[in-house]
């Protein structure tokens, strides 16, 4: 049986920025065979892609003096636009509906606007989105798109969270800020991060260098909350004085012997979105400098596609291109064509992606379970409970899942720190 006296499960963001704070005091194992999550990348050809379009921004200072210390990074302004009745206008469509090729449906966006009343009271996301934006965006943009993306009904989510994602409608000027330590939108002008030389992943492979200890290929199976062990597929025990979790909470919960069974129930609960990412590999360069793409039609299965070489310069010299599209589904979300690959290129060729489907070499669906982290109006109640019950029992759950919030990885990184810091009582 080995010792360790910090043992972390996961190494995704969280876990190793947990690792690098608490030094030699800590281990990481982790069940998969690479680093970084959801925050990894992979090749077809040439052609490189992150699990899920990512890009490195930050509101914490000591995140981003971590990661740019410890890789070379390339910067540039994030060049991201929605694409809605044909038209591709700018990033975000409430700023700039005005340049959609459709004058009825800019009429009822204008209008809409005169009615607003931010102030109000939101009971859930419909009746924020309802409330900032008026009738008209609502109907033509907002409601469909986040439909898609969360797969459920809007009326299922707290209106708590929209703060540090939706920007706000034309005539308000907002930034993204870099140093005040809490997340705001991003906005059309907010300036990127990415790796100089390979995917997002390489973050989480220069950082995983400065971890003491870091084991993969572990498979947990169960946890012993008395006796402070975790056991393995392989039937190899660790003994741990504290435990970080990463993992999904309701699977820790699952694995874990000794706990109530009305924590069990909560945590049940929690809901969370699944995404299919399309990754569609191309023969050549792509010919267009956009990065992110956003849709809320219908007739399109991606609520974003993501063009990954157009995040630095050593991507875009690459001879194979890579394009992605994010897909969410639940049991709640119907797919009106069962052929998703070809549904996705489909859209590619209409949008101007790719011209024709001879260029496309390779398409590939990776499938990722916990994806998104549904807020819910008990989400917060439940969380609270389960949490404060674990860190009683010396368990700390750690990072989007861990802590079923709709943090990206910049955040990842910084709760890890934080919480290795409070570990060590700094």
């Amino acid at each position: 049986m080995e010792r360790i006296e910090n043992l972390i499960l996961g190494a995704g963001p969280a876990g190793i920025a947990a690792a690098i704070r608490l030094g030699k005091s800590a281990k990481i194992i982790d069940k998969n065979n690479f680093i970084g999550g959801q925050s990894a990348s992979l090749e077809i050809g040439e052609a490189v892609f992150d699990i899920g379009g990512h890009s490195f921004h930050t509101p914490h200072p000591f995140v981003k003096d971590l990661v740019y210390n410890s890789l070379d990074m390339y910067e540039q302004v994030r060049k991201a636009y929605c694409y809605s009745y044909d038209t591709l206008i700018p990033y975000p469509f409430q700023k700039n509906f005005r340049q959609i090729n459709n004058e009825e449906v800019v009429a009822e966006c204008a209008k809409g606007l005169e009615t607003v009343d931010p102030g109000r009271h939101s009971d859930n996301f419909r009746e924020f989105i309802a409330n900032r934006f008026g009738e008209g965006i609502s109907k033509h943009f907002m409601n469909p798109y986040n439909e898609k993306l969360w797969a459920r009904d809007l009326t299922k989510l707290d209106a708590k969270w929209v703060g540090e994602r939706v920007a706000a409608p034309e005539g308000i000027k907002e930034k993204f800020d870099l140093e005040g330590g809490k997340r705001k939108p991003l906005q059309a002008d907010t300036v990127v991060g990415y790796p100089a030389k390979g995917g997002f992943g390489e973050i989480y492979k220069a950082l995983a260098k400065k971890v003491h200890d870091l084991e993969l290929g572990v498979f947990v199976t169960g946890i012993d909350l008395k006796k402070k062990e975790v056991y393995t597929k392989s039937g190899k025990t660790y003994a741990y004085d504290n435990l970080i979790s990463t993992i999904p909470i309701n699977e820790l919960i699952k694995i874990t012997v000794s706990v109530p069974e009305n924590i069990r129930k909560m945590v049940n609960k929690l809901e969370y979105m699944s995404l299919k990412c399309v990754m569609v590999a191309i023969n050549h360069p792509v010919d267009t400098e956009v990065q992110r793409i956003y849709s809320g039609d219908n007739d399109n299965p991606a609520h974003k596609t993501a063009i990954n070489h157009n995040s630095s310069d050593w991507l875009r010299s690459r001879k194979h291109h890579g394009i992605m599209g994010e897909v969410s589904y639940s049991d709640y979300k119907y797919m009106h064509r069962k052929d998703l690959e070809q549904w996705f290129l489909d859209c590619l060729k209409k949008m101007g992606i790719i011209k024709g489907f001879d260029e496309v070499m390779e398409t590939r669906v990776v499938d990722i379970k916990y994806a998104y982290p549904v807020p819910t109006h008990d989400r917060v109640e439940i969380m609270t409970t389960a949490r404060n019950f674990l860190v009683e029992n010396n368990i700390h759950s750690l990072g989007r899942f861990g802590e079923w919030a709709y943090i990206n990885s910049d955040e990842a990184l910084a709760r890890g720190m934080i919480l290795g810091e409070q570990i060590l009582g700094k």
